[in-house]
């Protein structure tokens, strides 16, 4: 059984859009109205059930109608094709897609789209105070990732903002920098999104980000760009354990010209190669590459940089340390980097507060520390837990290894804590 997965991408096109349900439906049903002279059935609840996820692939007529809106493919709106059937399988129990409806309707929008267009000249002008904007908006995006962690509602609002800022070019006039520039600002957008969605562990809508977002950073040819989409490509392969990708993600990141300029980058890229290395038991390189991380971080000058990159610093390298010594199996040096990350974190970092807190619960109960890591644990326990699949994954984890101590010490604060859902 298929589990529902909400589609996001569909929602934040609906309010990129000033769209409801009611009125994408109503639209559907005027396009087929004016193709076919037989007016569609769609209404708000058929829209619904694509927002929800319940439908995964729109059938022929509902799809053509519903990408002739959008003029973009229904890959592009969040819905999955089918697998093609095998020789000798049965055939699907959907209507084929007609090539020739499809031609028609292609027909159709780019007669609509051009009956419609703005005179280049009535167009207005995007200059440096709109991006400005743009980008104040993602720096506000981030700062709310960093309080509340990744989840649907962060995915569907960065998408958002990536489809504001494609739309804004589309109807405007731009110069070839400023297209680059929106080019870039999208493909931020996108990765937030990619970001979001890998928090919540919903790693096949990160990877339909992810590729979207290396497109956008290919034409806008913006190396900080590019290096964002292969950093969240590497920790994608991370949570789905392909360690040798996330590894050549990392190389892919660390071979953007922004290396050789801003060692800031240099060193979280050498620290994300770090962890792959270590999740591969390479001890001597993933310790060789944190040595890189932490050379570069010290030559590293505060300067403009977007706000996503707020997070990395000198905690944020002892927190991914924490990580790599962790998976190592040296948890005394864990425990260490992890109480430097905590006492060196931002403010603002919650999301990340509670990540390294639960790191340093798990290093303690490595250690046989039951007494402290149970300490630690009630640390998070007693406040509100961030939207992070990845804290209450570690939280689980945390669980069955101090059950699995067998310790007084660790069935007590088990029976004291199975009531708290995580």
């Amino acid at each position: 059984m298929v589990r529902e997965s909400r589609n996001v991408a569909l929602e934040a096109r609906l309010r990129a859009g000033g769209m409801t349900a009611g009125e994408l439906a109503e639209e559907m049903n005027k396009r087929l109205l004016a193709l076919t002279g037989r007016r569609g059935e769609m209404d708000d609840r058929a829209v619904r059930r694509y927002l929800s996820g319940r439908i995964r692939w729109p059938r022929a007529r509902q799809r053509l109608a519903m990408e002739s809106v959008f003029d973009c493919p229904a890959e592009e709106l969040g819905f999955q094709r089918p697998a093609q059937p095998g020789p000798g399988a049965p055939a699907s129990r959907h209507d084929p897609e007609d090539p020739v409806l499809r031609r028609s309707f292609l027909s159709a929008a780019t007669a609509t789209a051009a009956s419609m267009a703005t005179p280049a000249a009535a167009a207005p002008q995007i200059g440096a105070s709109d991006l400005a904007r743009l980008r104040a908006r993602l720096d506000a995006l981030s700062a709310r990732d960093d309080r509340e962690g990744g989840g649907p509602q962060m995915e569907t609002a960065a998408l958002y903002e990536a489809q504001r800022a494609l739309d804004l070019m589309q109807r405007s006039r731009v110069s070839a920098r400023i297209r680059a520039e929106i080019y870039s600002v999208a493909s931020d957008a996108t990765a937030a999104a990619a970001w979001a969605a890998l928090d919540s562990h919903e790693l096949e809508r990160a990877q339909s980000h992810l590729d979207r977002a290396l497109t956008l950073a290919g034409l806008s040819s913006d190396p900080v760009a590019s290096l964002r989409a292969w950093n969240n490509i590497a920790m994608l392969a991370g949570q789905r354990k392909h360690w040798a990708d996330a590894e050549a993600a990392a190389r892919a990141a660390r071979a953007a010209s922004i290396t050789r300029r801003d060692p800031l980058y240099s060193s979280l890229c050498h620290a994300r190669g770090a962890l792959a290395q270590a999740s591969m038991q390479d001890e001597r390189a993933a310790l060789r590459s944190l040595g890189h991380a932490e050379d570069a971080l010290a030559k590293a000058e505060p300067g403009d940089r977007p706000g996503w990159t707020h997070f990395y610093d000198e905690a944020e390298l002892h927190g991914l340390s924490a990580i790599v010594h962790l998976r190592l199996g040296r948890p005394d040096q864990a425990e260490y980097h992890a109480h430097n990350t905590l006492a060196r974190l931002k403010p603002g970092l919650q999301r990340n507060r509670s990540y390294y807190t639960a790191q340093l619960a798990l290093a303690q109960v490595r250690q046989g520390e039951l007494e402290l890591a149970c300490g630690t644990a009630d640390q998070l326990l007693a406040g509100q837990l961030p939207g992070s699949a990845r804290v209450r994954e570690l939280l689980r984890t945390f669980r069955t290894e101090a059950a699995a101590t067998g310790s007084a010490r660790a069935r007590a604060w088990l029976d004291e804590t199975r009531s708290v859902r995580i």
